[in-house]
């Protein structure tokens, strides 16, 4: 039986998640009670449990304290940051910092009662938030990021990267729509498509170059150095092997200068998914 939050669910458009998806990550809030709550990317809100207008006013709080919740907080320990009763019920706001090297991402539940829910109901917490709308920039991180966060964090790489080769080549792996296949596949199979992707680009990437997935159907690589013509060669016809499926994509290669990159509108323009 698939599970239906009892509460409005909404995300940003940045995010371009599936329903299926939107309603793991609601699942994933109420487990841990929450009768409300947020997902936000540094002090971007782009995920929200409930609508009430309490909620409204919590959300300018949390907004207003920013820097020093992003100060105060530290990754995987719940920080409580309000109580309150409302309609007779007791409820709590906690803080919870997800692991991240460069982007404050972090969730605030708002939760009945007073529990203190043990480690490993975080963890599952943390694991739902980056397995449903995971990034990965290059191959060591694995991020969460909204195309905002996105464009300005990978935008610094590609600029460093630049500084010595001066021009380069982005390639763009839009995948078919597997959104049809999630509910038959379960999530555990689901998990292992989007992973052997990531795998594949992962494993063919030249030492230098960086591989990000934006978002279920977005992986991108970028190949300081390289030119057109030798990146058609040496991607095109490239095979994504999956025990579940044979998976199509479509390839668009653009090519990237220095003074594109510095350009904040050329720059966000190469994400466009025109095809």
């Amino acid at each position: 039986m698939e599970f239906q939050s009892p509460y409005p669910v909404t995300a940003t458009e940045d995010l371009k998640i599936t329903e299926y998806h939107l309603r793991r990550l609601s699942y994933a809030f109420w487990t841990m009670n929450a009768v409300s709550g947020f997902l936000f990317l540094e002090n971007e809100p782009v995920f929200r449990l409930g609508g009430a207008e309490k909620q409204n006013q919590l959300l300018r709080q949390i907004l207003t304290n920013i820097e020093t919740l992003e100060r105060e907080s530290e990754e995987m320990i719940p920080l409580k940051i309000g109580n309150w009763e409302e309609e007779g019920a007791a409820l709590q706001a906690t803080l919870i910092r997800f692991p991240h090297k460069e982007l404050f991402v972090f969730a605030v539940l708002v939760q009945k009662g007073e529990t203190d829910f043990p480690e490993n109901k975080w963890k599952q917490l943390a694991n739902s938030v980056l397995t449903y709308l995971s990034v990965g920039i290059s191959k060591q991180e694995k991020t969460l990021l909204s195309f905002r966060s996105f464009t300005e964090v990978f935008r610094t790489k590609m600029e460093s990267s630049l500084e010595e080769s001066k021009t380069g080549v982005l390639a763009l792996f839009y995948l078919q729509d597997l959104s049809p296949f999630f509910k038959p596949l379960g999530i555990v199979k689901s998990q292992e498509i989007i992973r052997e992707v990531s795998s594949t680009l992962q494993a063919m990437a030249k030492n230098g170059e960086l591989f990000f997935q934006m978002n279920l159907r977005s992986f991108y690589l970028f190949c300081p150095g390289e030119t057109l013509e030798h990146a058609n060669k040496r991607l095109e016809g490239l095979y994504f092997p999956s025990k579940h499926m044979i998976l199509d994509y479509k390839l668009q290669l653009f090519p990237v200068s220095l003074e594109v990159v510095q350009d904040l509108n050329q720059f966000s323009s190469l994400f466009m998914e025109n095809f």
